[in-house]
């Protein structure tokens, strides 16, 4: 019996070992099951993950391209007006012309300039200026054929074409971009116009490569400015020859300066009945060992794009100073009169220099009258009005210049220490022609006397232009009928004369 209950015991044991070896695969196969399930579902996720990167990737990779392209776009375009800048114009232009001088054929350039686009900001605003622009723009564009059009900068566009076969076609065109843009346009409830300035040249007629034909364009520009709006002007042999005698000019210029060639020449401003000289403008002379005596017209816009007449005003300021210095002294004239470089006050500190050449030459202060413009003060009225009152605190009276041309009015005159008023001899020359110029000064003499400021004409030239002012309460008269413009030594010698002939009349 024991054996039999001791082999029982034992199947049991074999039973129970079986029955928890079997759970335990069971178990065991569970848990496998349920671990490929979940890796089968993480590989799934990493899958769709992978697949949704690699998307993601592509995308931003276009992206990035497309800013990329975009931000290359910008870099060569106005973004103003939309058209190309100078960078996409001088690239465009090189291209042009490397494939004519390889193929033949002709690149013609026309440089744009807008006339007086100031004048569209200070009286529409820089709205109105902006949709200008636009619109030179647009108007450009329908002209550019198959070239480019773009916006060089400011009021400046230019466009390049490579499909115009001769020179007639070319100022056809240029004639065509000056009469399309001078076409009103509408800015809101306004009708504005547009007049425009066109240089143009072509290569290889003009120039031998893109930046010749660049400068050949921009002289052309050049003349059509100096003969007024709305002109377009093709570049000739005549331009290149006045180009190369500015730039010698301009050359000869700076050596002037330090050669001591530019000096002061003096016109006598006479006052009263008898005519009495008491006082001087000075007026810059250039005297050319070879061309002879060289008028500012000539070389003071030079100077200005040189950034020369700073240095060129001191040197005639201090030589003035030393020779009507005695004659101011000896009683032989009252003062001395300056014109001041529209460059030179704008840039500030003037009266600190005036300040500084007075002591240095021992000039008195009040023998000494500085001329400005009447828009170099109203361009930037507070300014002019702090230099000009430091200019009264040191005595020096103030005349405002070529008065009549400009855009000043009473208020503002009432505000400013000015002493006098120099009538501009364009209202002189016409005061004997009709009743609109005499009624103009009569009403600027009467407004002087009620703000009590001298009135100075100038240019006068007849003895009825004299006479006329005198009996209109004008006495202070400058002009040729009085005495051009002399050297130091001839001013002495009509000086001189003027006693003589006074004391004899006397």
């Amino acid at each position: 019996m024991k054996t039999d209950e001791s082999g029982q015991g034992q199947m049991d044991r074999l039973l129970r070992r079986l029955e928890r070896e079997r759970r335990a695969r069971a178990q065991a196969e569970t848990l496998l099951e349920e671990r490929s399930r979940q890796l089968y579902l993480a590989n799934h996720e990493l899958a769709l993950l992978a697949s949704a990167l690699e998307q993601r990737v592509e995308e931003r990779t276009q992206e990035l391209v497309a800013e990329r392209e975009r931000a290359v776009a910008l870099a060569r375009q106005d973004q103003l007006t939309g058209l190309a800048n100078r960078r996409n114009f001088n690239d465009f232009l090189s291209v042009a012309c490397s494939r004519v001088w390889a193929r033949s054929g002709r690149v013609s350039v026309f440089l744009v300039d807008v006339d007086d686009f100031k004048h569209i900001n200070d009286a529409h605003g820089h709205e109105a200026g902006d949709a200008a622009l636009t619109e030179v723009a647009r108007r450009l564009s329908c002209l550019s054929h198959n070239g480019l059009a773009a916006r060089l900068g400011g009021d400046e566009f230019a466009v390049v074409c490579i499909d115009l076969a001769t020179e007639e076609q070319e100022k056809a065109l240029a004639k065509s971009i000056v009469e399309t843009l001078k076409q009103p346009y509408a800015f809101g409830a306004r009708s504005l116009s547009i007049a425009v300035s066109v240089g143009h040249a072509s290569l290889p007629d003009h120039a031998n490569s893109s930046a010749e034909l660049m400068r050949h364009a921009d002289m052309a520009l050049f003349a059509s400015k100096k003969a007024g709006r709305a002109t377009a002007t093709a570049f000739n042999d005549d331009l290149r020859d006045e180009a190369e005698e500015r730039r010698l000019l301009e050359l000869e210029l700076v050596l002037a300066l330090d050669r001591g060639e530019i000096v002061p020449w003096y016109q006598p401003i006479v006052e009263g009945a008898g005519r009495t000289p008491k006082g001087v403008e000075v007026l810059a002379r250039w005297n050319h060992p070879l061309r002879g005596v060289v008028l500012p017209s000539l070389f003071l816009p030079l100077a200005e794009e040189r950034k020369l007449l700073g240095a060129m005003f001191i040197s005639l300021f201090r030589q003035a100073c030393r020779e009507i210095g005695p004659l101011i002294s000896a009683g032989k004239l009252s003062y001395l009169s300056v014109n001041a470089s529209p460059s030179q006050f704008r840039a500030g500190g003037f009266a600190a220099l005036i300040q500084l050449l007075l002591q240095e030459t021992g000039f008195p202060p009040k023998a000494l009258v500085v001329e400005i413009t009447e828009d170099v003060i109203m361009t930037d009225l507070t300014r002019a009005t702090r230099e000009i009152d430091e200019l009264t605190r040191l005595g020096v009276r103030i005349a405002l210049d070529d008065f009549g041309t400009g855009y000043s009015n009473i208020a503002s005159l009432s505000r400013l220490p000015i002493q006098w008023l120099k009538l501009d001899r364009s209202l002189i020359a016409r005061i004997g022609d009709g009743h609109v110029e005499q009624a103009i000064v009569r009403a600027v003499l009467d407004m002087a006397r009620a703000l009590h400021i001298d009135v100075v004409a100038e240019g006068i030239e007849t003895e009825r232009q004299a006479e006329w002012l005198i009996s209109a309460g004008c006495r202070r008269h400058q002009g040729y009928l009085y005495g051009r413009p002399t050297p130091f030594d001839a001013l002495r010698d009509f000086l001189s004369s003027h006693a003589i002939k006074h004391a004899s009349t006397g």
